[in-house]
């Protein structure tokens, strides 16, 4: 038998069988080059065996057992609705191959919407993807409901009581799950309110229990139908969310002192106690199972921030003035490739040069996500331990599964405990005046850049840095809110606060990342300029009312902007980096949204000392 010649082509050589074998061994930029060789492998690609080759777990993520048909996709969940209509295998191969490729980019292209919920600063907010709406409390007390592509309040429960003997108090820390949504009150106790009720209509909710506690209650989690509260008193409590009323499974008794953090799996919850670092319990005995102290960890890293401050969305919102924004409650921005700054990993520790915080080293946000525990610290420092189980037998094995990254730091953004989301193999955490985004490697272990792990970056928490404000709002006349609230009008004028922004690292599809505010009605031109003839038209007053347009209006005001700043009204910026299609949220896996453990939970801040995340 004559050897077949070493450059003969496969599809002459070898059965189809065989060839399929070879291809699910393949890269996707393979059979793109492959399919551009010849007529016969385009043929074979993609039409005899497209179904076959595209539907391989090695081309396309989808969830274990699922039919071979893109049903699944019904719950692929996110804010620019990338997966909507995708039309084959090949097609999903596409969008999912463009959103990873876009993740590891040390550079990648990402917009950026910021929404302004009235003219109240938001203090907690988590975002439904499935029934697209963001719910929301604020400094000044109140719940929204808000549509999450026309900016619309859809309901809401007022700072003061109504007439129902309804309100929620200032700065009310929330959780959120699939409809319930659950938020503290004054006497410590928590209100449970449940959307999609009878004949309620959409984005309303109705309270199905409150629960009371003889102790003071610090914070409180809600995932896997399980609400878990803690008190610095020594207490902790699990709730069951199935039961109606929510019934209480476990009373535990833990350490005192906790700080307010906490989070949970579905066996385990883990409070963080200060100082003390991370103490597990059983949840449904109630017994101690062991300590995450950061303190015993010493393999090392540290990130310098980026040496030249990013444009980010300031540049993107100047761009978009400057050409003209359609008049929407938050049009995203043109794809940027310098919104997100490339920063770099190192292996060792901090250089005593960078030290800034010299007090002591207290842990507050914790979060979980499988094996991986990640917990954040006033000076600074980010404990990733990649097995927490492991970890928690033994201050050797807590060594062996976990590591430290130190950021410069002088404890000022700690001030309620930092914020922190983990998810995906990737942290995010905000340090001083920035965000940073943090891969892990598929063990979730640390690499330093020199190892070319996935890419890690950075970006400015504000949406406009250069005035040293978290985001620029306009002061609203809000005329018929939900309930029966009349707002009267107010001074028209500019004024900081914090917003929901999101920044969207989905791939610039046409006709698919354009679609999240595609049913608001537009008033502008082909070319982006307001059209005059429109019956859309907004009054004249209004068209500055989009960021874009506060940037060039603040452009032409200069230095007397200074004069409009209230001081008591905001030192930072609500970032939602929640975008389903940038991996983020307390869901799953890269199609939902942004997950984040902040301040300490139940707590009631001072209103001087302001603190946030999404």
């Amino acid at each position: 038998m004559t050897p077949a010649s070493p450059f003969a082509d496969p599809l002459t050589v070898f059965p189809p069988e065989i060839v399929l074998r070879i291809l699910d061994f393949s890269p996707v930029s393979a059979l793109a080059s492959l399919t551009a060789a010849s007529k016969a492998w385009h043929e074979f690609i993609d039409v005899t065996h497209q179904q076959a080759i595209y539907t391989s777990e090695s081309k396309t993520r989808q969830p274990p057992g699922c039919s071979r048909d893109l049903s699944f996709l019904a719950d692929a969940r996110t804010f620019s609705r990338l997966f909507e209509e995708t039309a084959s295998w090949k097609d999903l191969c596409k969008r999912q191959t463009l959103l990873s490729r876009n993740w590891t980019d040390r550079q990648p292209m990402s917009q950026e919407s910021v929404l302004q919920i009235g003219n109240d600063p938001v203090w907690r907010f988590r975002p439904d993807f499935k029934r697209r709406f963001f719910v929301s409390s604020s400094h000044a007390g109140g719940l929204n409901v808000t549509d999450m592509d026309t900016g619309r309040v859809l309901w809401r429960l007022p700072s003061t009581l109504d007439s129902n003997g309804d309100a929620v108090r200032p700065y009310a820390h929330l959780e959120y799950q699939d409809g319930m949504v659950v938020f503290d009150r004054e006497g410590d106790a928590v209100e449970v309110w449940q959307a999609d009720q009878g004949d309620a209509p959409r984005g309303e909710f109705r309270r199905i229990a409150v629960l009371n506690h003889r102790c003071q209650t610090r914070g409180f989690q809600l995932s896997y139908w399980t609400l878990c509260v803690v008190s610095n008193q020594g207490q902790g409590f699990v709730y069951d969310m199935t039961q109606r009323p929510p019934k209480l499974t476990t009373h535990l008794k833990i350490e005192k002192d906790a700080v307010g953090h906490l989070d949970q799996s579905e066996d385990v919850v883990i409070y963080s106690i200060g100082p003390a670092g991370y103490y597990a319990y059983d949840k449904a005995s109630g017994d101690f199972l062991g300590v995450l102290q950061p303190s015993h960890c010493t393999d090392q890293y540290h990130i310098l921030p980026p040496a030249a401050s990013s444009p980010s969305a300031t540049a993107a919102l100047a761009g978009a003035a400057r050409y003209g924004a359609a008049h929407r409650p938050f049009p995203p921005g043109a794809p940027r490739k310098d919104s997100l700054v490339p920063i770099d990993i190192v292996k060792g520790p901090l250089p005593s040069s960078e030290h800034m915080w010299e007090g002591p080293n207290e842990w507050g946000a914790g979060m979980l996500d499988g094996d991986l525990f990640v917990g954040f610290s006033r000076a600074g420092r980010v404990f990733v331990c990649s097995d927490w189980r492991k970890a928690l037998r033994d201050q050797a094995s807590l060594a062996a599964n976990s590591s430290l990254i130190e950021c410069k730091s002088d404890g000022s953004s700690f001030d309620l405990g930092g914020w922190l989301s983990v998810q995906n193999h990737r942290l995010m955490f905000e340090i001083q005046d920035r965000i940073y985004v943090v891969a892990l490697d598929d063990s979730n272990r640390v690499q330093d850049t020199a190892s070319h792990p996935p890419a890690s970056y950075s970006l400015l928490t504000s949406s406009a840095p250069q005035l040293a404000v978290p985001t620029l709002g306009w002061r609203q006349s809000l005329p018929n809110l939900p309930g029966g609230v009349q707002h009267n009008d107010n001074p028209a004028r500019i004024f900081p606060t914090k917003a929901i922004r999101v920044v969207s690292l989905a791939p610039d599809l046409p006709g698919v990342t354009s679609k999240s505010n595609s049913d608001t009605p537009s008033s502008t031109t082909a070319d982006g300029l307001f059209d005059p003839e429109s019956q859309d038209r907004p009054p004249a007053d209004e068209i500055w009312r989009s960021q874009a347009g506060l940037l060039q209006l603040l452009s032409m005001l200069g230095d007397e902007f200074g004069e409009e700043e209230d001081d008591d009204e905001l030192q930072a910026v609500v970032t939602g980096l929640g975008d389903g299609d940038a991996e983020w949220e307390d869901v799953d896996d890269d199609e939902d949204e942004s997950g984040s453990d902040d301040e300490p939970d139940g707590q009631d801040p001072s209103p001087a000392h302001p603190s946030e995340h999404s």
